[in-house]
């Protein structure tokens, strides 16, 4: 795993605050981000993602499963590339 970064789905949520998990603005989160979707959007990044059905320490309780990419840059920078790509998402398919 020296060669990849893991991604969790609460990165993503804009119902959780940043000292619960949430690592982007909330202006780029989305409410309750799916695995499937961070999935799409790291193989639209090139990132070689590989899902994961784990829970997130500080949502043990909930198994949402995690994804793993390669890492191509600064974690920050390709969490903050996957947020744009799943909010670019949903707006378009709720435009339909």
């Amino acid at each position: 795993m020296r060669n990849k970064w893991v991604i969790w789905p609460v990165y993503f949520d804009a119902e959780v605050g940043r000292e619960k998990g949430r690592k982007i603005p909330k202006e780029l989160a989305v409410k309750h981000p799916t695995i499937d979707e961070i999935y799409r959007a790291a193989k639209k990044l090139g990132l070689n993602p590989v899902k994961e059905e784990k829970a997130h320490p500080k949502r043990w309780w909930r198994k949402e499963g995690r994804i793993l990419v390669d890492k191509k840059g600064r974690k920050t920078e390709i969490i903050r590339k996957i947020a744009e790509i799943i909010k670019q998402s949903r707006i378009s398919s709720n435009t339909r």
